[in-house]
């Protein structure tokens, strides 16, 4: 039997010491991030999660998620056994991290057995440091991207054993398991992987093993789900809840030309594509530099540089078969950039490509002296620069990360802006305070760790918001509202992502009329982050304005007063303090928008008024200084003024409450008209001058006593 020089070097007898070196690097990279940076989101859902199954709830039943079962399910198992610490995830993920960087290094060496293993070793054990925050935590796609390596490695052994090709396969299933379109697309290129790099003798056996480990996983699994009664609420989970949200998270392809410029369809989204690293210490609303910008389309290509240099390679010689299952490992996960190409998602790409193109460079095939002695310079080169860069990044951050802990239940040091000066730590403190240990509170948005840093409970089924199924998330969230009395949700909504109200309009509605922003939260700076407390009931719209904001007309007054018709504002202004602005705009002497509507019985218009900033996807609003607002009805030109307030230097951040009886019109159609007048030119800087009123409506009061009665706005 004829053994290919690459498979030499893999023999376990003569390799293991430079792997076990690897499994301690990729070990201790890992470790050196652990204490930092609590994740909101992505670690939040698999924490919130498996602390609900370590207490008896299942998962897709009780709670729903739309990807696979094993990240929660093994969480979960560890939370009984070691207890539902954040320790405990985190102390998993070194592990696994560092048995992936010796796997790194071993497929390397089966592919290229010289010093550029080492270089490629190099780009996943330096994964956490350098790609900071995603390989540090526990979340479902950095478990897959670990089990995807190990399960290369068992594939690289299946070549000559079957137990090795059956173990690769589960470890395939186990990644289908963490998510779904990662374990499908590496199943295929890794299958064909093996049938080119297995000698012809043993590519039947291999393969059936390979199939055959895989579909004893999957046959547990639904043997599993057909004993505890849930295949259909899996099924559900797996596969119609992730088709139904597929378009909810379409993004603009990142353009490679021109270089240092966005296109305009990806401008709008510009954080998704930037790295973390960038956002992390610049802050997401500072405009990029053309730098930046460059450096981020360099790395959206490397795929590209990738694939050729691939081709390439295997154009020059013929290729050893570690080369295939590496090449097969790569090509699997470019699935992971489709159908949404962002940061988050190529992060997990990023060590497999810069290892792809180490061990496709084909100088020092022949291994001469001077091409050796090139090879170990550049893969020298590679190593430390990764080294250095690690160095650098573990360095900065524990200068700029809190010196303590965000909370008692999350010992980690923020290092990112917004958890550092957020206003989290104060959300966390407050519900400790007021809440008791497992009273249910709910996070509408993007937040689920919040549950598990107060060890409070969730009330719903939802870990997060799910578009696509709207009617019957409002139906059971609206339930699960009646018996809770704080919600955590941002004192301005996402203008840059997706608005609640309109994810969940009838949830925002619930929130306007029965919830207030929390004492501590009610007035200062706007943050991201708020607690909202359960205050008197502020009774039900009978119209709602904002709803029927494009039925209204828009006007603006010259300096002499003379009224114009003007253009409409964006409808969509972001949510503030729990109320959504109607806007109109503004000329030298106001603006305001008039409704023809009908005035029901015991009709009250109540609204808040502001001075602060609004915003839209684009712009940022702002209503000028030494303004009244006034509101009128009548009808036509005979329009009596029936409330109004001024917007001084108090009202800057805050709710005015704006109220009117309206009873005096009842059964009759009339004009209500909404106006700004201004007092004064005054220059605002880089801020669109406009009139706005927070969620202006008009309810229903039967009496002094009724529902809404005194209500603030």
């Amino acid at each position: 039997m004829v053994v290919h020089e690459s498979d030499r070097h893999s023999l376990p007898r003569s390799r293991w010491l430079p792997v076990t070196l690897w499994v301690l690097v990729g070990g201790a990279c890992c470790a050196a991030v652990s204490g930092f940076e609590p994740n909101l989101l992505e670690e939040g859902i698999e924490l919130h999660v498996a602390q609900r199954l370590a207490h008896g709830e299942r998962l897709y039943r009780d709670v729903l998620v739309f990807t696979g079962p094993l990240p929660f399910e093994l969480l979960a198992l560890l939370f009984r056994l070691f207890g539902d610490e954040i320790w405990v995830a985190r102390g998993f993920v070194v592990l696994l991290h560092a048995l992936a960087s010796g796997a790194a290094f071993a497929i390397a060496r089966a592919a290229r057995p010289d010093a550029l293993a080492h270089a490629a070793a190099a780009s996943t054990a330096s994964a956490p440091l350098l790609l900071f925050p995603l390989f540090g935590i526990y979340y479902y796609t950095t478990i897959a991207f670990h089990l995807s390596l190990i399960a290369t490695w068992a594939a690289r052994r299946g070549v000559r054993s079957a137990c090795w090709a059956v173990s690769a396969g589960a470890l395939v299933a186990a990644v289908a398991l963490c998510k779904q379109t990662i374990g499908l697309a590496l199943a295929v290129a890794l299958g064909l992987g093996l049938l080119l790099a297995a000698p012809a003798p043993r590519r039947v056996r291999a393969l059936l093993g390979f199939a055959g480990g895989g579909a004893a996983v999957a046959v547990l699994t639904i043997a599993g789900w057909l004993a505890t009664g849930s295949l259909d609420e899996a099924l559900y989970g797996l596969v119609s809840l992730p088709a139904s949200l597929e378009s909810s998270f379409d993004l603009p392809l990142i353009n490679l030309w021109p270089p240092g410029q966005l296109s305009p369809a990806a401008t709008g989204s510009e954080t998704f594509y930037l790295p973390y690293w960038y956002v992390l210490f610049q802050g997401v609303f500072v405009e990029p530099s053309w730098r930046a910008i460059l450096t981020t389309q360099l790395l959206f290509a490397l795929p590209l540089f990738a694939l050729a240099a691939t081709v390439v390679r295997v154009l020059v010689a013929r290729p050893p078969p570690g080369f295939w299952l590496h090449s097969a490992l790569f090509v699997g996960w470019l699935a992971n950039l489709v159908p949404r190409t962002d940061w988050g998602h190529l992060t997990h790409v990023l060590p497999l490509i810069i290892a792809q193109l180490s061990l496709a460079l084909p100088i020092g095939l022949n291994a001469s002296r001077g091409q050796r002695a090139f090879v170990r310079l550049g893969a020298a080169s590679v190593v430390l620069s990764l080294a250095a860069g690690s160095f650098a990044f573990a360095w900065t951050a524990d200068r700029v990360a809190d010196p303590g802990p965000l909370s008692a239940r999350v010992p980690l040091r923020p290092v990112s802006w917004p958890l550092r000066h957020g206003r989290v730590r104060s959300v966390i403190e407050y519900l400790e305070r007021h809440a008791t240990p497992g009273e249910p509170i709910f996070v509408p948005r993007a937040e689920p760790l919040l549950y598990f840093a107060t060890n409070a409970r969730n009330p719903t089924p939802y870990p997060g918001v799910f578009p696509a199924i709207r009617d019957a998330q409002q139906r059971t969230i609206l339930d699960a509202l009646a018996g809770v009395r704080f919600v955590v949700m941002s004192d301005v909504d996402q203008p840059a992502m997706t608005y609640y109200r309109d994810e969940l309009p009838d949830v925002q509605a619930y929130l306007e009329r029965f919830f207030e922003p929390a004492e501590p939260f009610a007035d200062g700076e706007l943050h991201w982050l708020s607690v909202l407390e359960r205050s008197r009931d502020r009774g039900a719209a009978a119209t709602d304005l904002v709803a029927i904001a494009a039925s209204g007309r828009t006007f603006i007054r010259n300096r002499a007063g003379e009224i114009a018709a003007a253009p409409a504002l964006p409808a969509r202004l972001a949510t503030r303090r729990n109320r959504r602005p109607l806007g109109f705009p503004l000329g030298p002497g106001g603006g305001g928008i008039d409704f023809e509507i009908d005035v029901p019985a015991g009709a009250f218009f109540e609204a808040g008024a502001s001075l602060g900033e609004v915003y839209s996807e684009n712009e940022v609003f702002i209503v000028p200084p030494r303004s009244r607002i006034v509101v009128s009805i009548g009808r036509g030109e005979e329009l009596a003024p029936v409330a109004e307030v001024s917007l001084g230097a108090g009202s800057s951040q805050r709710w005015i409450p704006l109220e009117a009886d309206l009873a005096a019109w009842a059964g009759r159609r009339v004009t209500l008209r909404l106006e700004l007048v201004r007092s004064g030119e005054v220059t605002l800087t880089n801020r669109v001058p406009i009139g706005y009123l927070g969620s202006p409506r008009i309810v229903r009061r039967a009496g002094p006593d009724a529902p809404g009665t005194g209500a603030r706005g």
